[in-house]
């Protein structure tokens, strides 16, 4: 019972300061809703092939042009390369040697740096020359033929067809916009307003109200809960207040085991409660343990992948995120709301965050004075 008198004395006074009402409730959304809206995701362009013709016979230009347009290419044409982008130029000479079965050897301009894009242009532009010598013929297409006689041609006798198949991997695409930045500044706000409550438990100690419970009839171990319980009630709060905003306001993809995905979030909240009571017993100064809290969160955020995908960050950068506590999180809340993953996918983090709140609690209990 005195635990629960304790945890309840401390939420209420905690619920009543203005700043620590702003942390928790105000600031998380204005940095999701800023973020989600600046890195919403956006349909990607088709990408566009200049096609210069350099030939008299425009032949091979036309029928190349319609074979990279039915693999989703966008084909312009240009009496000139271009200074930017993708261009394909046809040299002269070109329909004469496709008819007499010599090679054709048209030029490619691409950018400076390799990417992805270009790799499928590349491959496109192969798959359409390797079509265009084994399928038509210069001298056997009227050369005023359409483009939809052309295509329907091209299309009659197919040889080379390239089919999507599963091959047992996995796709993780990245997630982005609201999906993203809802998970991201939950799990980064809990942990820091977690974190900075320890400068909480420093203030009673300088105050003296922790003293006055020290002489009171109750445990040490009372205490501590006490405190604890203060601290993971306002997590549970914040979670709540998070995951309702990003289901009926920012319309964020909902998981597919939301029991799993509360209880997750609620051991993240235990273990920040937790790590936070233990700071509080490393300082007497309050203002130096706020300030220890709140680096300590900056930190982690990046490292852990809040502020970016871990998608795009070398391995090293990826193994460190597995070794600290906003890593897990984010990893498993992320799983959840975005591939469905379950209780047995996330376990491993669930189980890192036990670990982590039973050694926080002892160390804290340990130190804690009055």
């Amino acid at each position: 019972m005195s635990i629960l008198v304790i945890a309840w004395h401390d939420l209420r006074r905690r619920l009543r300061e203005r700043v620590a009402l702003f942390w928790m409730f105000v600031a998380p959304v204005l940095f999701v809703g800023f973020f989600g809206v600046l890195f919403r995701p956006t349909s990607p362009r088709p990408t566009t092939l200049t096609v210069v013709n350099q030939d008299a016979d425009d032949y091979v230009a036309r029928v190349l042009g319609t074979l990279l347009e039915r693999n989703r290419i966008a084909v312009a044409r240009a009496d000139r390369v271009p200074d930017e982008g993708f261009s394909l130029v046809i040299p002269p000479g070109s329909a004469a040697g496709l008819a007499a079965n010599k090679p054709l050897k048209p030029v490619f301009h691409t950018g400076r740096e390799e990417s992805n894009a270009e790799r499928n242009v590349s491959f496109a532009v192969i798959k359409a020359l390797m079509t265009l010598y084994l399928q038509t013929n210069p001298d056997s297409t009227p050369r005023d033929i359409g483009k939809e006689d052309l295509e329907k041609r091209l299309a009659a006798n197919e040889v080379i067809v390239v089919r999507p198949a599963d091959l047992g991997v996995q796709n993780r695409p990245i997630t982005a916009g609201f999906q993203r930045s809802v998970p991201a500044y939950l799990i980064m706000f809990v942990f820091m307003n977690l974190l900075i409550s320890g400068a909480g438990l420093a203030e009673e100690r300088a105050s003296g109200r922790l003293r006055r419970l020290f002489v009171m009839p109750v445990s040490k171990a009372e205490i501590v809960l006490g405190e604890l319980l203060s601290r993971f009630g306002i997590g549970v709060l914040q979670i709540a207040w998070m995951l309702a905003l990003g289901v009926y306001v920012f319309r964020i993809r909902w998981a597919d085991h939301p029991v799993v995905l509360f209880g997750f979030l609620s051991l993240y909240a235990l273990m920040s409660a937790s790590l936070g009571l233990f700071l509080g017993t490393l300082f007497d100064d309050p203002d130096k343990c706020a300030s220890a809290a709140i680096w300590t969160a900056i930190l982690m955020a990046p490292l852990g992948g809040l502020w970016w995908p871990l998608e795009i960050v070398g391995p090293a950068m990826r193994r460190v995120a597995y070794l600290i506590p906003t890593g897990w999180a984010m990893e498993g809340v992320n799983s959840m709301l975005a591939f469905g993953a379950g209780a047995r996918e996330v376990a491993p983090f669930a189980l890192a965050f036990v670990a982590v709140f039973v050694v926080s609690v002892a160390a804290a209990a340990r130190r804690l004075r009055a």
